[in-house]
């Protein structure tokens, strides 16, 4: 068996799954571990099967019991502190039958050959959202200019998380990512996806036409991410959950303007697609 650790918000959980889908191709034996998620409060759950519609038929015990399990069976376990900048540790076979992989895989790589599995797994479902969300769907399907904008500040504002990602993507990022898309556009419409649209409002060189989306809170967040993948562009932060809004946007001549770099502590040559455009970042001293 191949046993994959969930753990993370809807960005993060799209990642393991999708990685998992991939896995279970070669290895059908493969199931994902839900154990941790039983409790898990951070963000909102486990969410693959609220928003997605996607089956419960993980393997989930026990935490206690889970530990014991790993440790008296699990020789193999691949942690996501280890360098696995290759991809041979997924797709070699080991002696013992029972492999244990944590890890977030936060790049198309672990996916990219079932793209389109993938894809189909995380079909949002219009049905399920809001009649505001329904409303402004509809106006952004039609809206040829459409540019979608997400600013995540929130818990990246703590010194923890600040220090290492929160500080990269402030006013000079947004600043250049929107002249880039005015430049590669000529025209666009925003629409603002953040928990802190007074900052954006503020700070952003954005006119009047600008829409914030500011309604889709906690377990409705999902639709933010639906709407994301509605606009024709996307200039997304450094976030698993902007990053799918545009890796799910299916418009071909889309345009997509990522940060060049993730983290401050390491850096992230595998994580934006390959036909994203790359904007500079900053490392500012204090916060923005």
């Amino acid at each position: 068996m191949r046993l994959i650790k969930m753990t993370g918000g809807l960005g993060n959980q799209m990642f393991i799954y999708a990685f998992y889908l991939n896995m279970r191709r070669r290895f059908p034996n493969t199931r994902i571990d839900l154990s941790d998620m039983v409790h898990y409060n951070v963000h909102n759950g486990y969410e693959m099967h609220r928003v997605f519609q996607l089956p419960k038929e993980e393997f989930c015990i026990n935490q206690k019991v889970k530990k014991v399990i790993e440790f008296l069976f699990f020789k193999t376990i691949l942690e996501r502190k280890q360098n696995l900048d290759t991809l041979e540790a997924f797709r070699r076979s080991y002696a013992w039958p029972l492999v244990y992989f944590k890890g977030f895989y936060q790049s198309e790589r672990y996916f990219s050959e079932n793209a389109e599995e993938v894809r189909a797994a995380f079909s949002f479902r219009p049905e399920l959202a809001s009649a505001k969300t329904r409303e402004l769907a509809e106006q952004i399907k039609a809206d040829t200019l459409a540019v979608s904008l997400h600013v995540r500040r929130g818990d990246y504002l703590k010194p923890k998380f600040w220090e290492n990602a929160g500080c990269l993507c402030g006013v000079p990022y947004y600043r250049r990512a929107i002249a880039e898309i005015r430049r590669r556009t000529g025209e666009a419409h925003f629409y603002v996806f953040s928990d802190d649209p007074e900052w954006c409002r503020a700070n952003l060189p954005l006119d009047e036409t600008a829409v914030f989306v500011d309604w889709n809170k906690k377990a409705d967040s999902w639709q933010d991410m639906m709407l994301m993948s509605l606009c024709r562009h996307n200039i997304i932060c450094n976030s698993t959950f902007s990053w799918w809004g545009a890796w799910l946007n299916n418009n071909p001549g889309k345009t997509v303007l990522a940060p060049d770099r993730w983290f401050v502590s390491a850096p992230t040559p595998h994580i934006n697609s390959p036909s994203w455009v790359t904007v500079p970042t900053d490392l500012p001293k204090k916060k923005a």
